[in-house]
């Protein structure tokens, strides 16, 4: 199988590493301290561990069923949608931490930590929905011969 990947292949499982990434990020941002848990925390948990696995298998279905398959198409348009529903949510919940912490609570270091650890997620989440929109343009399996 990993003979028939070719860069689109591995820039969806980078996607879906950098969807691993987001996961573990989002949960530490949201663990560090009670005041700051998410309060969706499950879902948000559960869809981006459903769109790192669209991911996989936006990478795995061409090499069995041919470059641009339905499967894959779904699988890449459907971990992005669930990328960014995490991405928005995240940054949604934190909003006002975030204007505080910019404005009249700057000494907040535990703040700042949930902070951090928000953008991280949050980035990684953005990074592996590009390389996803990227990878969707490519050729995802070497074609038999």
């Amino acid at each position: 199988m990993l003979k028939k990947f070719t860069v689109g292949s591995w820039l969806t499982l980078i996607a879906a590493i950098a969807g691993v990434v987001g996961v573990i990020f989002m949960l530490r941002s949201s663990n560090i301290d009670t005041a700051y848990a998410y309060k969706t925390v499950g879902s948000l948990t559960l869809m981006g561990v459903c769109g790192v696995i669209l991911c996989l298998l936006a990478a795995w279905s061409p090499t069995r069923f041919g470059n641009h398959d339905i499967i894959s198409s779904f699988g890449a348009v459907a971990a992005i949608g669930l990328f960014m529903a995490v991405v928005g949510t995240m940054i949604a919940d934190r909003v006002l931490m975030i204007a505080g912490l910019f404005s009249y609570n700057s000494q907040n270091m535990v703040g700042w930590s949930v902070f951090y650890a928000t953008v991280t997620g949050a980035v990684a989440f953005v990074i592996g929905s590009v390389l996803l929109i990227i990878a969707s343009f490519m050729k995802n399996a070497k074609e038999a011969k």
